[in-house]
């Protein structure tokens, strides 16, 4: 695949260099932004008659010791897009905002909404003043943004009937825009992107099928598979003689691990590739197994790789391991990440587990996803109950799981709600992945992972099959 290998190693690095400008929580809309605002659309008029470009008029401003005001949106939209026949929904930063906001069409300049803005509150979780504004009657195709007479206009955005389904596509191909590190974190972060991504894939295959039909020649090599056996490809690359990984428990546990679900996923198709993943699997496990294993940390790594290991070769050690941890562990299986996904892999095995050790985790998780779907209720700006990308994907990767099982309305719209987060319909109007499923390039997502791919791959996979099922509901 022409790989550059570095210290840290990119592959299709199509990253889109766009530093969006964050604004900051608990300030008021005031002179001053209108100042800013003022000043750089004279600026604007000034570029355009000197010199046609902007980023020309910038260049030579700063190269004289002139600093620029910067002008920030306060106007926060889904940049990712909006669904037609779909909510839509704008958020307002600040105290002082005025009544109403206009749908302004990009192409001609035309009003073709007028809406009100809601009287404003403080936002508890993060701390900021915010107003909200709905223009669910806007259902044409086309780009637009918002302004109001005070604070303003929005970044761009485009309403389409097919936007969910062209993103899902747009991050399959990116997926493997992620940058591998060598270390034995980074060991960890692709063997769990891995395990997101192969289990979404097992859950939602017949999406992801339809999805490739839209790729070209030229995009082949970026399906999925391709990615997965590739990535498997650069894990056993660093497996050293004694079957460890950088001598690291963790990253041995997570490699090990993954090799076994690689094993089962691919192996069942390729003799060769099923001995080949048997006998990286074995090797860790037999390094693992000449460890002390006198840790939290390490019981749960082992953990993890011996469920693994139980779900594609049933051996008496893996069992009694992986049944004897879960019951002293007796609740919190979704904390840490060894655990969630070892969890996941226990009771989606089906053949040797015990029932009633099933029935209790899952329990624990719908009690926990019961938590969750709570606070998102009592979320009134954006319905999602966290104020961070981080905590956002993984109540998302849990909420996917639960909602895969038992199919909910409420847990759908959650998903929804933390894909909108994401595109900048959040507390701050910063978009972290766009229409087309490219990341932007921001100090929160510059060091993402394949896991953070594979979670927002299972969720938007989730969300799109539940919508089809619940659309004539909502």
């Amino acid at each position: 695949m022409g790989m550059k290998r570095q210290r840290k190693i990119s592959f299709f690095s199509i990253f889109m260099a766009v530093i969006i400008a964050v604004t900051g929580c608990g300030g008021t809309q005031g002179e001053t932004e209108q100042t800013e605002t003022k000043v750089a659309s004279e600026q604007d008029m000034i570029q355009q008659s000197m010199f046609g470009r902007g980023e020309d008029f910038g260049a030579l401003l700063v190269s004289q010791g002139i600093t620029l005001p910067v002008s920030t949106t306060k106007v926060f939209v889904n940049q990712a897009g909006y669904i037609s026949n779909r909510e839509k929904k704008v958020m307002f930063f600040g105290e002082q905002l005025g009544n109403t906001f206009r749908v302004v069409s990009q192409a001609d300049k035309a009003i073709v909404y007028t809406g009100r803005i809601e009287e404003g509150r403080l936002d508890e979780i993060s701390g900021c003043y915010l107003s909200e504004g709905d223009f669910s009657e806007v259902t044409d195709m086309g780009t637009y943004y918002i302004e109001t007479d005070i604070v303003g206009q929005s970044y761009p955005f485009r309403i389409t009937p097919d936007g969910y389904e062209n993103m899902f596509v747009g991050m399959l191909k990116n997926v493997s825009d992620v940058q591998l590190v060598e270390d034995a974190q980074g060991i960890c972060d692709i063997s769990f992107g891995m395990h997101a991504i192969m289990y979404a894939m097992q859950c939602n295959g017949s999406l992801f099928e339809e999805a490739y039909k839209q790729f070209g020649e030229d995009e082949k090599d970026r399906q999925l598979v391709t990615q997965l056996l590739y990535f498997a490809g650069w894990l056993k690359g660093h497996q050293g003689t004694d079957g460890s990984l950088y001598g690291d428990y963790e990253a041995t546990a997570a490699f090990c691990g993954i090799m076994a679900m690689s094993r089962d996923m691919f192996g069942r198709y390729e003799a060769s590739v099923s001995k080949e993943y048997k006998e990286a699997a074995d090797k860790a496990w037999a390094w693992l197994s000449k460890q002390e294993c006198d840790t939290d940390v390490r019981k749960d790594a082992r953990f993890y790789a011996a469920v693994q290991l139980f779900r594609v070769q049933y051996d008496e050690e893996y069992k009694t391991i992986v049944e004897t941890f879960l019951k002293e562990k007796n609740g919190d299986y979704s904390a840490q990440r060894f655990v969630f996904y070892g969890v996941i892999a226990y009771v989606s095995a089906g053949e040797n587990t015990d029932r009633d050790l099933c029935t209790h985790i899952m329990k624990d998780l719908v009690d926990r996803n019961e938590d969750t779907g709570n606070a998102a209720k009592n979320d009134a700006f954006f319905g999602t109950g966290k104020r961070s990308v981080y905590d956002n994907l993984y109540n998302m990767l849990l909420l996917c799981f639960i909602n895969d099982i038992t199919p909910s309305k409420e847990y759908t719209e959650i998903i929804e709600n933390t894909i909108q987060y994401m595109g900048g319909l959040n507390e701050n109007g910063v978009c972290y992945i766009d229409e087309s499923g490219a990341w932007k390039e921001l100090s929160e997502t510059s060091d993402r992972n394949l896991e953070w791919n594979g979670i927002l791959l299972f969720g938007m996979s989730n969300m799109l099959k539940n919508l089809i099922d619940i659309e004539k509901d909502w």
